[in-house]
């Protein structure tokens, strides 16, 4: 439980802002997982919403403002590069934050990523087979809701720990 002051903040929201360091990282699709895994309860045919605990934004106007900023790197080196200044200033930004690697794969060179990026990524979610995104599309689903998600899992749990 978490106090501030007297008050027992448990019931307060707790907001996290999801941002992308190069364009098509992938953040829309991760705070839409995300939203999904903390604020909706898995029942047959229902879905019950919680959004009086977790607030999900994706790429936040003022990411200072948030209580968790989750940054969602794309490994290609050309991305990272695109988005060498935006990394910077993420990275200089004094708010809590965790760096996930979205599309991580067994052609990413980790150790040089973080010799690059000199920092260790929080969490990593694998790349997802084009198939099953279009699958899952056709059947008017929403992938981050359907596909198995072991690494944005990971980080929901990881959140649900430190943000209760």
């Amino acid at each position: 439980m978490r106090f501030q002051e007297g008050i027992l903040l448990d019931k307060m929201k707790v907001r996290i802002g999801v941002t992308s360091v190069s364009k098509g990282a992938g953040a829309t699709f991760v705070s839409q997982a995300i939203d999904h895994l903390l604020n909706h309860i898995d029942t047959p045919r229902l879905f019950v919403s919680r959004p009086d605990k977790y607030i999900v934004t994706d790429s936040p106007e003022r990411p200072e403002d948030v209580d968790l900023l989750i940054c969602v790197l794309d490994p290609l080196p050309s991305k990272l590069k695109e988005g060498a200044p935006r990394f910077a200033a993420l990275k200089n930004m004094n708010v809590p934050k965790l760096w996930l690697i979205n599309r991580d794969n067994p052609g990413v060179n980790h150790r040089q990523l973080e010799r690059f990026l000199e920092i260790r990524p929080d969490f990593s979610q694998e790349a997802l087979p084009y198939e099953s995104i279009c699958r899952a599309e056709y059947n008017c689903e929403k992938a981050g809701e359907v596909l198995k998600l072991s690494g944005i899992e990971k980080l929901t749990e990881h959140i649900r720990r430190e943000y209760r």
